[in-house]
């Protein structure tokens, strides 16, 4: 019979027990007196000795007329060896005491590491939900095992890649996975562990399993490769946080126009061109359309811009009939931005982004282009995924407030955001409600008909989409964006209209991203839709779907 680590560690910790016993009772036997009170030191050294591996029988007792410095000696070496001892034997019992543990734990969340973000992740669980949950950790003396436990939770040092180490975390009995993770092979490994565990046996629970992808191209390969699970207790999730980051910015970029009274936001520029703001981009091409006959305009300043524009050219060949979009190269100078970009006279039309990968070099950027445009008033988005120390210390500057800092782990690390139930709930309402209404024709193919969690990840985005631009175009006719009247969503027949045919110009940026193109008879399989025109080319019936959309918000978001 195979043991496992737990049943180890107990035969393990057994066996130390019992032969501490009988070392104990066996010396009483041969050295009658070790039972005085004289001999106790003598005797505990001995048993010292045969648990490290010393013959329990070796020599005799020390002599009666011994000084008494070196028994005072011995026994501080007594209290050195103890307290080796009880290091080792804590370690033992305390990783038994977590196995055993984690084998009575029903219902609870399963996270991958503790690095920053898992700690992170474990802290939100705690503070969040009140809830305690299990961390498989590959490294034994990780810094952060100490913190985790703190507070309240399980540490199981093994490798989650092998069954064995998932099953000791209770894999078959929690409620959620979390695998968030910057190595996709790993990820990918760690989640075929689970689907062998779960086609070898028969769970009752639901488990939900959320799995971090760092290229969300990647995601729908996954999805139609051998990670399907064929049981249905387990429901598969994936996320990728460049993308719920720039979601979560264009979030906070609507808050801050509407606190500022201003919609009039024309051209953003970014500084920096890492992972953060290529999804920021994107999602800049899907949602900023804010009048009808205006385009986006989009500046970049990156190292090596030409690669760049090449590679994004190269993915995204439809972009250029979305707007305007010029990459530059980034040679330091902070006033030629200014002057290319006429940042200064479009003042509050204009945003900056800094995106580069690293927060110090963002920090300085947000600092150098504040100083150096003390007479302007844009506004400057600065990346700030780690640190919150100084962040906090620059938050509360006045001298400060034009720089506004997104991307913070204690943000995207939490639970809520992982799990994207907040982020995703209207988007959820859009699918089931254009389900309803479709419900019986064949107005679409089945891929962006399906249940929200088959759904392929670009008609996802569709609906996403659709949510996140809904915030704007309240903040274009100037409702209320936490309305929670019907009322207050009604619009004029004017505003119906205006707001009809930037949603078209939406629906047409989202189908150029994924490689959509005009076509006089649509054909999924070529990528072609006969929709892809201006407003005044398309039928009244494909215009009256646009009113529709914008007459319905009220009953998607309240």
């Amino acid at each position: 019979m195979k043991l496992n680590r737990r049943q180890k560690g107990i035969f393990g910790i057994i066996f130390i027990v019992a032969l501490i016993i009988l070392s104990w009772i066996g010396l009483s036997k041969l050295y009658p007196e070790s039972n005085t009170f004289r001999y106790l030191p003598d005797r505990i050294y001995r048993i010292i000795k045969i648990v490290f591996g010393s013959d329990p029988s070796a020599t005799s007792l020390e002599e009666a007329n011994i000084p008494w410095e070196l028994i005072v000696a011995k026994i501080f070496t007594i209290f050195i060896l103890l307290f080796g001892a009880f290091k080792i034997i804590q370690k033992i019992f305390s990783e038994q005491y977590t196995l055993l543990m984690a084998s009575f734990k029903q219902n609870h969340l399963i996270s991958i590491g503790i690095s920053k973000k898992g700690r992170q992740l474990l802290q939100s669980l705690k503070e969040d939900k009140n809830q305690q949950g299990i961390a498989i950790e590959k490294e034994t003396e990780h810094a952060n095992i100490s913190a985790v436990k703190k507070l309240g939770h399980k540490v199981i040092i093994g490798n989650a890649e092998d069954e064995n180490t998932l099953l000791e975390a209770g894999i078959k009995r929690a409620s959620d996975l979390v695998v968030f993770l910057d190595n996709e092979q790993t990820v990918i490994e760690v989640v075929e562990s689970v689907q062998q565990i779960y086609k070898k046996c028969n769970c009752d629970n639901a488990l939900r399993c959320y799995v971090h992808l760092r290229n969300p191209r990647l995601i729908d390969l996954v999805k139609n490769a051998d990670l399907q699970f064929a049981n249905n207790s387990v429901d598969l999730h994936f996320f990728n946080i460049h993308k719920m980051v720039a979601r979560q910015f264009f979030t906070k970029l609507v808050q801050d126009l509407e606190a500022a009274d201003s919609k009039d936001l024309e051209k953003i520029v970014f500084i920096g061109f890492g992972d953060f703001a290529k999804a920021i981009l994107l999602q800049a091409l899907r949602i900023m359309h804010l009048h009808p006959n205006k385009e986006p305009i989009i500046a970049i300043y990156t190292e090596a811009a030409n690669r760049a524009q090449t590679q994004f050219q190269e993915r995204y060949p439809m972009a250029h009939k979305i707007g305007k979009i010029s990459f530059h190269e980034f040679e330091g100078s902070f006033t030629a931005i200014l002057d290319e970009q006429n940042l200064v006279e479009l003042n509050k039309r204009a945003i900056v982004i800094n995106a580069f990968d690293h927060d110090e070099i963002n920090l300085n950027n947000a600092l150098e282009l504040l100083q150096k445009s003390r007479q302007s008033d844009f506004a400057i988005y600065t990346l700030n995924a780690e640190g919150r120390g100084l962040r906090a210390l620059m938050e509360g500057s006045n001298e400060n407030q034009r720089i506004h800092f997104f991307g913070g782990i204690e943000e995207t690390c939490s639970i809520e955001f992982i799990t994207g139930e907040k982020q995703d709930k209207i988007a959820q309402a859009i699918h089931d409600d254009y389900q309803k209404l479709t419900s019986g024709e064949a107005s679409e193919s089945s891929r962006y008909t399906s249940d929200w969690h088959t759904l392929s990840e670009d008609a996802k985005d569709a609906n996403r989409t659709q949510a996140d631009h809904i915030p704007f175009k309240l903040l274009l006719t100037r409702k209320p964006l936490n309305a929670t009247n019907p009322k207050d969503l009604q619009f004029t027949p004017e505003q119906v209209e205006y707001l009809a045919i930037i949603e078209h110009k939406r629906w047409m940026a989202h189908r150029y991203l994924h490689g959509w193109d005009f076509g006089t008879t649509r054909n999924d399989d070529l990528k072609l839709h006969p929709s892809l025109v201006p407003w005044e080319q398309i039928s009244e019936a494909e215009k009256q779907k646009d009113r529709d959309t914008i007459l319905r918000i009220h009953k998607l978001i309240i």
